[in-house]
């Protein structure tokens, strides 16, 4: 495999993801046509015919409602079309006569769960992709009751599509928010999905054209200058697109929050002082956790793989993934990928312990997972990722508010993210108790997208009727 192109700074860099030099122009082109002509017929039941729903009305439930708030036992919430119309105790909720009603029996209702730092572009390495195997990670994530995720790096004609296509009901999978390409200098880590920047002065097209496509976010990477970063913000203000940045060992540095950056796509890996986190606060920093990506650096998870036991895995995975997982795992590794793997043990406490101080003093912390990598799953990266959450110092209860309220603040969004009235009706139902053990938000049930429920059984991946699609590397172009 094609080894990355060594930088100046590169002690604590992630290995290559989605790095395919040199793929022709014309062959993304081609991807993104043969998007367009499988799609799922069977997606096309959307959102229109909501609003003509009765009332449907949950009883008996366990109201986990993303606030922070305790759980409410015995609780109703009535949702009419896509939208909640009441939540609470029971004897505090009225239900409308002649809806249907469920009884939850003591099962979990809750937001559903929002992944803020994904690529949509299939595989499961860090380095193969799969753009025609969408179907997979489409419904992998809702199999896990993701049901909003941000994309953050992708081909950007066909990270709009699928966002356009979701929205519209075209096509079954979690709201899509999205940055487009990233922004990156004039030798770009991953050419395909960026922008290559060397001045800025292009710094301006290249936010005219991320704002065409309304995008929701800018995402600048680590090799734009102090000055084009300067100007990719001004820009961005110009158009009211805010920027988050990954800077790799920089993330985290008060002097790119100074630069006007909205926030951080991943957590720093080198432990803030106390001061530094008061700065992050009283500028309203924001930060995506991403701790599971930094995990997958250490290796740690690859020692145990009965997580790809889980039916959030096993349900969904082809077989070819799961082999490679497993031959990756027994691969043994040369002495450089041995001291990047213990180097990294490091890194990965150093960001839990920042995601507690960060959360403790009141900065916005939303969860994501960087999948897919190693260990890194779509769907059930973000269960772990919670756990780690968990791991770090954060309650169960805390947890579940940065992968639900905090994610939709984080976006800018007022019509999701908690159990309330007026909100999106998109929720899931759980086994067990996840404000006390997070690991029962695996425990997913059902799942509901603005009021229209979800049939599980058919987001389940049938081998004899899948595709066959294999991921493709850099070497293989």
């Amino acid at each position: 495999m094609r080894k990355p192109k060594p930088r100046a700074d590169t002690g604590t860099r992630r290995p290559a993801v989605r790095r395919f030099s040199g793929v022709p122009e014309g062959l993304l082109i081609l991807a993104v046509v043969l998007f367009v002509t499988t799609s799922h017929a069977g997606a096309r039941a959307g959102a229109a015919g909501t609003a003509a729903q009765p009332a449907q009305a949950f009883t008996n439930a366990v109201l986990i409602d993303g606030t922070g708030a305790p759980a409410v036992e015995h609780a109703t919430v009535v949702i009419r079309g896509a939208t909640i119309e009441a939540a609470g105790p029971a004897g505090q909720v009225k239900i409308p006569s002649g809806a249907a009603v469920t009884d939850l029996h003591g099962k979990v209702l809750m937001p559903g769960l929002a992944d803020m730092h994904v690529h949509l572009l299939g595989g499961w390495d860090g380095h193969a992709v799969d753009m025609l195997g969408y179907r997979r990670y489409m419904n992998a994530l809702l199999y896990a009751g993701v049901t909003t995720v941000l994309d953050t790096g992708n081909v950007q004609p066909y990270i709009v599509q699928l966002r356009a296509e979701t929205a519209a009901g075209r096509l079954l999978g979690p709201h899509i928010y999205c940055v487009g390409g990233i922004v990156d200098g004039a030798d770009p880590v991953w050419p395909p999905i960026s922008y290559a920047v060397a001045s800025v002065g292009q710094v301006a097209p290249v936010v005219k054209g991320l704002k065409r496509d309304n995008v929701d976010l800018i995402k600048g990477y680590v090799g734009l200058s102090h000055a084009v970063l300067e100007r990719l913000v001004e820009e961005g203000r110009k158009v009211s697109l805010k920027v988050i940045v990954d800077q790799w060992q920089r993330n985290g540095s008060p002097d790119l929050v100074e630069d006007g950056i909205y926030g951080f796509a991943h957590l720093p890996t080198r432990l803030l002082s106390p001061d530094t986190v008061r700065f992050m606060q009283e500028h309203n920093t924001v930060f995506i956790s991403t701790l599971i990506v930094h995990e997958s650096q250490t290796r740690n998870r690859l020692r145990d793989l009965t997580f790809l036991d889980d039916p959030l895995v096993r349900d969904t995975s082809p077989p070819s993934f799961l082999e490679g997982l497993r031959a990756e795992a027994a691969r043994k590794l040369d002495s450089d990928e041995v001291a990047h793997a213990e180097r990294w043990e490091k890194l990965q406490q150093n960001a839990m312990a920042n995601a507690k101080a960060l959360f403790r003093a009141g900065v916005l912390l939303a969860a994501g997972t960087d999948a897919p990598y190693p260990g890194d799953m779509q769907g059930e990266g973000l269960h772990h990722e919670l756990e780690l959450l968990v791991a770090a110092g954060l309650t169960p209860l805390e947890t579940i508010t940065v992968a639900t309220r905090n994610a939709a603040r984080l976006i800018g969004a007022g019509d999701w993210g908690t159990i309330e009235a007026g909100k999106a009706a998109t929720l899931i139902v759980v086994d067990g108790r996840p404000d006390r053990n997070i690991s029962d938000t695996r425990r997913v049930v059902e799942v509901m997208l603005r009021g229209r429920k979800i049939d599980r059984e058919s987001l389940k991946l049938v081998h004899q009727n899948d595709p066959g699609y294999e991921p493709v590397s850099p070497t293989d172009f």
